[in-house]
């Protein structure tokens, strides 16, 4: 009688919890009266993201003889989607700031997340399609992405804003394509997640001593679907933050994150701890070879950055992931390439940046 208590339970939560998460991007930017648009792009290898865009003012409101801002792009963090950015609404949500402000707003998708499940020719279901690491986000993603935006704007330049993993994906394009500085009118890092040596986050701590040798999680695991892992997590979770007295974001950042991904990009993140090395993933001695005709992945080049004016950094005290420590680590190697700018808030931390009001 119990068992089937707790599965009618979760049978009516899952109810409840489907509802909202039939929302997308764009229903939720078109709830607050902006418009929006989504757009579908090819990568290289076949992958299909999906990109979304409101272009500027909400409907309604346009301005007369309004000067064309160049496009924005934001890009999210680890195992989520474009969904993060328009959770706090237009009162408080950067992205509807930005589009009331006349800008072109566009929010990139990696491969493997909510939108961005689908391929040429593999299957979600098949091990292939989750053969990848930060660094295919990084290197074909992103830079596909780019020359999309710049293409159905007729721009030059755009300015990107990235969150965590989205800073991580920015620095690796720009040290492995520099070429790409020159497409950046301006760059905004919001919890830079680069070197990661002085991680104090519980999970990571937990986690590092686990993995061992480089890639022999991933060597024993395969390569899988995070969603798989982390599903039941974001069910039970929205419940517990959805009840009285919570008032806040995280309900509805349980109910999109998190939004899947590939388990090689956490490994990929664990790999920056353990070795202190901002570096391409490690795949052990034999694939090391294979794929980079090396036995160690190249590091990727600081110095190779050639963006027009400096990278704007955000952090916090607080940031248990981004730490003042590898920020300082980070500011010694790239110097002047790189703005520091620090929230003076003493409880502000890594989720803050999203979710704060």
């Amino acid at each position: 009688m119990k068992a089937q208590s707790i599965v009618i339970s979760l049978a009516l939560l899952l109810e409840t919890v489907n509802g909202n998460l039939s929302l997308n991007t764009c229903d939720r930017i078109l709830q607050h009266g902006y418009p929006c648009e989504n757009y579908t792009v090819t990568t290289q290898d076949g992958y299909l993201p999906t990109l979304f865009r409101t272009p500027g003012n909400p409907r309604g409101r346009e301005k007369q003889n309004e000067v064309k801002s160049p496009p924005v792009l934001l890009m999210h963090c680890l195992l989520c989607s474009s969904d993060v950015f328009v959770l706090n609404g237009p009162n408080d949500g950067l992205p509807f700031m930005l589009a009331a402000g006349g800008y072109d707003v566009w929010f990139g998708n990696a491969r493997g997340n909510t939108y961005s499940q689908r391929h040429i020719y593999l299957s979600p279901t098949s091990e292939k399609f989750w053969a990848f690491s930060l660094d295919e986000i990084a290197l074909i993603d992103l830079p596909t992405t780019i020359e999309y935006i710049l293409a159905a704007t007729n721009e030059q330049k755009l300015h990107y804003i990235g969150y965590s993993q989205g800073s991580t994906i920015f620095m690796m394009l720009q040290c492995a394509k520099p070429e790409y500085g020159q497409k950046i009118m301006t760059s905004h890092l919001m919890a830079p997640t680069v070197f990661m040596r002085h991680v104090r986050s519980p999970i990571f701590l937990y986690l590092v001593p686990l993995l061992g040798p480089p890639s022999d999680a991933a060597n024993f695991l395969g390569t899988f679907p995070m969603q798989n892992v982390m599903g039941m997590i974001r069910i039970l979770g929205w419940r517990l933050c959805n009840s009285p007295p919570m008032d806040t974001h995280l309900p509805d950042f349980l109910l999109t994150t998190p939004a899947d991904g590939s388990n090689l990009q956490i490994y990929q993140y664990l790999q920056f701890s353990l070795t202190g090395e901002f570096k391409a993933y490690d795949y052990g001695l034999q694939k090391n070879i294979l794929k980079y005709e090396e036995s160690k992945p190249p590091v990727y080049n600081l110095e190779n950055i050639q963006t027009d004016l400096p990278i704007e950094f955000y952090f916090a005290d607080n940031d248990y992931l981004a730490t003042t420590k590898d920020l300082q680590d980070l500011h010694d190697l790239i110097g002047e390439k790189g703005n520091w700018n620090r929230v003076k808030l003493k409880k502000f931390n890594h989720f803050d940046f999203l979710a704060s009001q």
